[in-house]
């Protein structure tokens, strides 16, 4: 039996979901096209300074995300949009590696517009990013979090998420100074998935 055959299929130019928030809130999520580069740049403009320091990317820079949208390559990074009202509210993307030893493997961020942070976006996206990875054939998902960032961990742990390393001073913020990271995985398919047949 072949990965194929086990995982269902997504196609991921055609994916989109509409889901619905504790509060009522309507929205649809689909992946990141090359057209959502102003508003994608608008929704981080509005992240609080305080917020913005423990991105790994500048995402201050108009040109940083022209290029990603400029370089958009589902295979190796999968950016999905939480989207009402034609704004952008969450961004949620996958990393992986197509092969090599982490082919397995997939690395995933989410950022929520801080009005959206009490009423389950997040969880959402996390709980959508692991529907697809699993529908990708990823076996493990994994998240680096600043140490500080004790919501996106929680939100991560009630997704299934469990802490595999800390590691002190790992990365420097905005401001250049060292801060300690959380590394948290999740089994995306378990050693012994019911979709298997095993011959012993």
């Amino acid at each position: 039996m072949t990965d194929q055959d086990i995982h269902q299929k997504i196609d991921i130019n055609t994916y989109q979901k509409e889901a619905k928030l504790k509060n009522g809130t309507k929205l649809l999520l689909r992946p990141m096209v090359a057209e959502d580069q102003d508003a994608l740049y608008e929704f981080f403009k509005a992240i609080p300074k305080e917020d913005a320091r423990y991105l790994r990317d500048d995402v201050s820079s108009r040109l940083l995300v022209e290029k990603w949208a400029k370089n958009l390559d589902y295979e190796k990074t999968l950016p999905i949009l939480a989207i009402k009202d034609d704004a952008i509210i969450g961004d949620a993307t996958i990393n992986r590696r197509r092969s090599g030893w982490k082919h397995h493997l997939g690395t995933v961020r989410v950022f929520v517009h801080k009005e959206y942070r009490d009423v389950g976006l997040g969880h959402l996206m996390i709980n959508e990013l692991v529907d697809i990875a699993y529908k990708l054939g990823i076996e493990k998902l994994i998240v680096e979090i600043p140490e500080l960032s004790t919501a996106a961990i929680h939100a991560f742990n009630r997704a299934g998420f469990y802490r595999v390393a800390e590691i002190p001073n790992m990365v420097k913020d905005r401001e250049n100074m060292p801060v300690g990271v959380v590394v948290m995985m999740k089994d995306v398919r378990p050693a012994h998935d019911d979709a298997y047949e095993y011959d012993f």
